[in-house]
């Protein structure tokens, strides 16, 4: 399963475990989460940033780094230790290194976007995968959710 995480034409579950135990459902809210952000990008700036060197692959990748990123900032409001949930330049500009304040602006944009779409979908999900954060994520198992 190693060689699977080193392809990045999809954004698939598997890129958000390297064992069982990190199978959980705070992973699973990263998996949806990246591709969510991938949805909110419209193709005109995938685009420009394939332009700019981001290909399929590296784009996918950076939206995978961004919404691991973004677990930190999660668990920081999950402990008290920031008032609310904030996604800033930050995260955006370590996800999608060495693009001007303009794109970095307009890609923060659209993962405020992603998140309010994720977050309007976890308010009827059962799995609750914030609150349950460290419980077994068995969509991690189910092949449906994978390219095979």
């Amino acid at each position: 399963m190693a060689s699977r995480n080193l392809d990045y034409l999809k954004i698939e579950p598997w890129h958000f475990f390297s064992n069982e135990k990190e199978k959980t459902k705070f992973n699973w809210f990263a998996f949806e989460l990246a591709c969510e952000i991938d949805r909110a990008v419209p193709f005109a700036t995938k685009k420009y940033l394939a332009r700019k060197g981001y290909t399929k692959q590296r784009f996918n990748k950076s939206c995978i780094n961004l919404a691991m990123l973004l677990q930190g900032i999660v668990l920081k409001k999950l402990r008290g230790e920031i008032p609310e949930m904030e996604i800033n330049h930050t995260e955006v500009e370590k996800a999608f290194p060495r693009l001007n304040n303009k794109n970095v602006n307009k890609l923060l944009n659209y993962t405020g976007k992603a998140w309010e779409n994720l977050l309007d979908i976890c308010i009827s999900c059962p799995s609750a995968c914030i609150s349950n954060k460290d419980e077994y994520c068995v969509m991690f198992d189910d092949e449906s959710y994978y390219s095979l």
